[in-house]
């Protein structure tokens, strides 16, 4: 098997447990943009690495691996303490819990997104800057001329409207579409 191939193989199976590997990066960052950012390097890790790797064993715990490692270098990177995140709890864990199939995670995905959909633009910005753009509410605050206090309290009413908003989409899987 050429290096080419080799690469593409581990790649792909990559990218077909790309969900389980995105959960626990998001688990242990906790940000949107560090995920994506861990996710392409460790991408890049495996295809530089991949002529290393033997094929007879199974390549998740080597992904899982690598995912950990790539992790702990964005924390270094962005001089960030992963003060809530137990590594030790989340490598023992994570590979005994199933993973979502984009068929189960797709229905309340789009109900969010329709739920998103008929916020008024100034929530729905909002909840963009905070869940998004990874903005705390000081910031959100400074940015919008609003006091600390209304946007967290908006923020609560929000991401409770949006649970509910989200829950009726999906006991009526029409309205999912």
């Amino acid at each position: 098997m050429t290096e080419s191939e080799i690469i593409e193989k581990l790649l792909t199976v990559f990218y077909e447990n790309h969900g389980n590997i995105r959960g626990y990066v998001f688990a242990c960052t906790r940000s949107y943009h560090g995920t994506e950012e861990v996710m392409q390097s460790i991408a890049i890790k495996i295809a530089q690495s991949a002529v290393t790797f033997d094929l007879e064993r199974p390549p998740m715990p080597w992904f899982l691996g690598i995912a950990h490692h790539q992790v702990k270098q964005w924390y270094q990177k962005n001089e960030k303490e992963a003060r809530f995140v137990s590594f030790d709890v989340l490598d023992e864990y994570i590979p005994q819990f199933g993973v979502f199939e984009a068929d189960q995670i797709s229905p309340r995905r789009r109900a969010l997104h329709n739920c998103m959909e008929k916020l008024p633009g100034k929530q729905k910005t909002i909840v963009e800057l905070r869940y998004i753009d990874n903005l705390n509410c000081n910031q959100i605050a400074g940015n919008l001329g609003k006091s600390v206090q209304s946007i967290y309290a908006l923020l609560k009413r929000l991401k409770l409207e949006l649970r509910k908003c989200v829950e009726v989409q999906l006991e009526r899987p029409e309205a999912v579409q």
